[in-house]
């Protein structure tokens, strides 16, 4: 055996061996691999580099995105290709989506990761048209994110990772990076679309609208009750008075959505407000104008945004309440119902009683006889005809049943006789004979005269003790003992006495068996009821009700309804109708009471009705005259106690607390005209704000008043007596001070037309104490003159005439003079009050002209010491009674026919408003080290955007400007006076320059 080692057989050179395997690994290797394949380690590390590179592309487009997006924020969509692609809804996302796809497409152009011979890119597809670019905005997702929603969340989805070696593709990735940037243009378009929206809420959201009205009511209320004190007020609720509200209101719907306001329009609103009370003294006390001189010295620049509080409680407030009584409508339906034959016809009822006849009819024996006997077989009855007759033959003994709730007054019986005459009549042939049969038949006859006390009296059926007792009535009466007599000769004595009576009964011709009758009433007991009547007045006329003073002027409640529910609930006490009458007088006091108590009810009930039909006519009016209603009116007297919000707190972002600043142009926003000089952001000349003020009613007069309370009482060319005497004595007060040919004529017209109005209402008033007393022509007319004898001017006579006064004092004298009883007085009292004459209503033209000539006297005079004389003169002028403060306005509630309780007035502001530059900044992080800032502006301008890298920008949108539309109504309730309360300067819609157009 040959050792491996020395065996040389076949043996093949280990040189020629490596020589053929390389040849061969050269043959083969074409065939299994194309190229060599890249080191895996190479690869990975440069995409891990890439994909690093790109998440730090897409955050730092992101952020700048965002940034840019909230510089120039798009709100409404273009009408362009461009624009088209964002949809109307979320104009402001997809422009941020689309920047922030056009920015990180640019950063990843700078993106490489590199090892060795291996790079690898980053790229997004390129924009060229739109079709491109709503395919790239739906690559990008971006959403609040982070603590508190203080941060954005973005995600670019399918952004290309390309592998190359050597210049050649190897592979592609495709990578969808979310990040989540410290940047807060989300947050910031919400708050600021959230505070447009608050702006435009509308009284029942939180908003400008609630804010406004929180502002306004304090104002109106307390302005509204110095000028019902007599202070002068010319307009209580004025356009710088809505200007002031409006921004107050702006700065606290800024503060609640931002946490904190603009700090230069609280400086401006603390000037502001500084302003307007200047304006107010100059305005005020019993001044009419103003000087623009003195008010321009000072800008009117935007204090707290919180609702003032009064300081003061001495002017009510609309939760406060007030009472309200029966008052003169216990006289009105006094009135009625002690008129002589309305109080006479109560008094019979309760004096009246039904009677009737009860009877019982008994046969003691007989009866009708039977057929007359025939005369013979040849005889034919032809006829059979009986006849009778009834005859009392004696009295009798016995007894009838009484129906229940009925008394008996008088019975009698009778023995009564009926004779029966039976014939017959026979014939034979042409003879004809006639037989008769008589018999008798007896009857015991009871008849019973029995009475109730139901009649037709209001007055409760009870027992009365001493019915019949005539020594037992209060007033020396009959009570009802004359009842019996009276009943026996209605009913018995009709039939022909007890005999006829009885023989009625038996022959059946009893006809009326029912009837009334009325008992003799005592001399004394008109009088003696009267001043029973007189004694509950008082606690009636005293019956009140309390209700809130904003909700009468709203209409939410209804006095006279609320105060007949009560005196609906007291009736019984007021009537004090006993168990048991001790007499029949006491049961006609009790039926007297009754149909007192009735008729204020139903007094009650007819001014409930009234005040309904008002609610719709105010209704109507505000419809009319403003874009108001009841409704929205109710809505912002709750809108003025809603809770206000607090501000919310500095939100805590990733980075640290995010600090809103917010920066506005025109900071306050002012009813005069701005233009560019004043403020960067102004395009030309603008009214940052507009605002419309309805005072719904205020002179002139004759206007919506008169068409709630006086179209059915007057005609449209005249007003009430005491209006035209208001503006009579406003009139004379300024001609104390002030000379004035204009108004002296207008004056001395309307004087003429009062003193016509005063003679014929005179004239009544001594007729009516003619007519009602002993007293002759003469001595009447004597008694009237003394009385009016301290009203020594026509307006002071008119305004006695009308409110009561001079009746009043009339009924004194003549109660003096004539020596009257108590109740002859109070009666003459009751019908002077009732004395109206719809002819003695002056004209409306001279009563309007009279006002506007006043107005324009006290304006000239106050405008002419101001610009001769500055402030301080023009406020000692001010002091000075020109007498537009006695000029009257308001709606009464409600005369001429209801008891006069309040007078309410309505205003109605709209407010339109525009930011030029509406700005919010946010940035993060602490104080010592604060972040990024983030602004968020709106200035109206086009938004641009060069989408497809060609060098020229395409339009998206405009960043619309922050603007608002607000509304609201504010009611004043004061108690009732002629001077009243509403604007007084002859205006009744106040519109300020610009109206309706704010902004540009």
């Amino acid at each position: 055996m040959v050792p491996v080692r020395d065996d040389t057989r076949g043996r093949i050179p280990f040189a020629l061996l490596g020589v053929l395997l390389l040849v061969s690994s050269l043959t083969l290797a074409p065939t299994f691999v194309t190229e060599p394949a890249p080191s895996e380690t190479a690869v990975e590390r440069a995409l891990n580099q890439a994909t690093a590179e790109t998440q730090v592309a897409v955050r730092d487009g992101v952020s700048t995105a965002g940034r840019q997006a909230a510089a120039n924020p798009v709100v409404t969509p273009a009408d362009t290709p461009t624009g088209r692609v964002l949809n109307d809804s979320t104009a402001f996302r997809d422009s941020l989506r689309i920047r922030a796809y056009l920015r990180v497409a640019d950063r990843l152009g700078s993106v490489t990761g590199r090892s060795g011979d291996v790079t690898v890119t980053a790229s997004l597809p390129t924009v060229s048209n739109a079709s491109n670019l709503r395919a790239a905005k739906r690559r990008v997702s971006v959403e609040r994110a982070g603590p508190n929603e203080t941060a954005m969340r973005a995600t670019v989805e399918n952004v290309v990772l390309t592998v190359r070696r050597n210049g050649a593709v190897v592979s592609t990735r495709r990578v969808s990076p979310t990040v989540v940037v410290p940047n807060q243009a989300l947050m910031l378009h919400e708050q600021v679309s959230t505070y447009q929206t608050r702006l435009n809420n509308g009284l029942d959201k939180p908003g400008l609208s609630q804010r406004m009205t929180a502002r306004l009511y304090p104002m109106a209320w307390a302005r509204g009750y110095a000028q019902y004190g007599g202070a002068g007020i010319e307009n209580v609720v004025a356009n710088r008075h809505v200007s002031l509200a409006t921004n107050g209101a702006l700065l606290g719907v800024q503060r609640s959505t931002f946490g904190r306001s603009d700090p230069a329009g609280r400086r401006a609103l603390t000037e502001a407000t500084a302003m307007t009370g200047i304006e107010d003294i100059i305005r005020g006390s019993k001044g009419t104008a103003v000087s623009s001189d003195v008010l321009d010295q000072t800008e009117y620049k935007p204090v707290s945004e919180t609702p003032p509080r009064p300081k003061s409680t001495a002017s009510p407030s609309p939760e406060d309440s007030m009472t309200i009584g029966v008052n003169e409508t216990a006289d009105t339906a006094f009135r009625s119902v002690t008129e002589p034959s309305a109080l006479n016809e109560t008094l019979e009822d309760a004096y009246t009683v039904e009677v009737a006849l009860e009877v019982d009819e008994h046969r003691l024996g007989g009866g009708p006889p039977g057929k007359p006997a025939s005369p013979g077989s040849e005889w034919t009855l032809v006829a059979d005809r009986t006849t009778t007759s009834v005859e009392a033959v004696g009295n009798a003994s016995g007894g009838v049943a009484t129906p229940d709730g009925w008394h008996r007054l008088e019975t009698f019986s009778r023995t009564v006789e009926r004779q029966y005459t039976r014939t017959a009549v026979w014939q034979n042939g042409s003879v004809r004979r006639r037989t008769t049969v008589s018999s008798t038949a007896r009857y015991r006859v009871t008849v019973a005269v029995v009475g109730r006390h139901h009649g037709r009296s209001v007055a409760p059926n009870r027992s009365i003790r001493t019915a019949h007792d005539a020594s037992a009535s209060p007033l020396n009466g009959s009570n009802l003992a004359d009842v019996e007599p009276k009943a026996m000769d209605r009913l018995v004595g009709h039939a022909g006495g007890r005999d006829e009576t009885a023989e009625r009964v038996v022959d059946d011709s009893l006809g009326r068996t029912e009837a009334t009758v009325t008992a003799d009433r005592p001399p004394e007991l008109h009088e003696w009821v009267y001043r029973d009547l007189m004694a509950l007045r008082e606690p009636i006329r005293n019956t009140t009700v309390t209700v809130e003073r904003g909700r009468v002027g709203t209409f939410e409640t209804n006095p006279p309804r609320e105060l007949r529910e009560r005196v609906a609930q007291r009736r019984a006490d007021l009537a004090a109708v006993p168990d048991t009458y001790d007499s029949t007088a006491q049961k006609a006091r009790a039926a007297a009471r009754l149909t007192y108590l009735n008729a204020v009810l139903t007094e009650l009930d007819r001014q409930a009705s009234v005040r309904d039909s008002n609610r719709k006519r105010v209704d109507a009016q505000l419809t009319e005259r403003t874009e108001g209603s009841l409704r929205a009116l109710r809505k912002g007297l709750t809108a003025r106690e809603t809770r206000v919000p607090r501000s919310r707190p500095v939100p805590v972002g990733p980075a640290g607390p995010v600090r809103t600043r917010v920066d506005t142009q025109t900071p306050y926003l002012t009813l005069a005209e701005l233009n560019e000089s004043r403020y960067r952001a102004l395009d030309g000349s603008e009214h940052p704000l507009v605002a419309r003020n309805a005072n719904v009613f205020t002179v002139p007069y004759g206007d919506a008043a008169d068409a709630v309370v006086g179209g059915a009482f007057e005609g449209g060319d005249r007003v009430r007596l005491a209006t035209a005497a208001n503006a009579l004595a406003a009139a004379n007060e300024t001609l104390e001070d002030e000379s004035s040919a204009t108004l002296a004529s207008e004056r001395d017209a309307l004087q003429r037309e009062v003193e016509a109005a005063n003679e014929e209402l005179t004239t009544t008033l001594w007729l009516a104490v003619s007519q009602h007393t002993e007293a002759e022509q003469g001595e009447s007319k004597a008694i009237v003159t003394e009385a009016l004898s301290p009203w020594d001017t026509p307006a002071a006579r008119a305004l006695a005439l009308t409110n009561g006064s001079a009746q009043e004092r009339v009924a004194h004298v003549a109660g003096a003079r004539l020596n009257l009883t108590r109740v002859e007085r109070d009666r003459l009292r009751l019908t002077l009050l009732s004395v109206d004459t719809p002819a003695t209503r002056p004209t409306l033209e001279s009563t309007n002209g009279t006002a506007s000539a006043v107005r324009s006297v006290a304006k000239d005079e106050l405008s002419k010491a101001l610009a001769d004389a500055g402030k301080k003169k023009a406020q000692q002028i001010a002091t000075k009674r020109l007498g537009t403060d006695k000029l009257p306005a308001g709606l009464p509630l409600a005369p001429p026919v209801t008891p006069w309780y309040a007078t309410a007035n309505i205003w109605w502001v709209t407010v339109e408003g525009e930011y030029a530059r509406f700005a919010v900044s946010a940035s993060h992080g602490p104080p010592s080290e604060p972040g990024a800032r983030t602004t968020y502006a709106r200035d109206g301008h086009n938004v641009t955007l060069d989408v497809n890298d060609d060098g020229s920008t395409e339009r998206l949108g405009t960043a619309d400007r922050v603007s608002f539309s607000a509304d609201t109504g504010v009611v004043v309730v004061v108690p009732p006076r002629p001077r009243g309360v509403g604007d007084k300067g002859g205006t009744a819609v106040e519109e300020s320059s610009g109206w309706p157009h704010a902004g540009t």
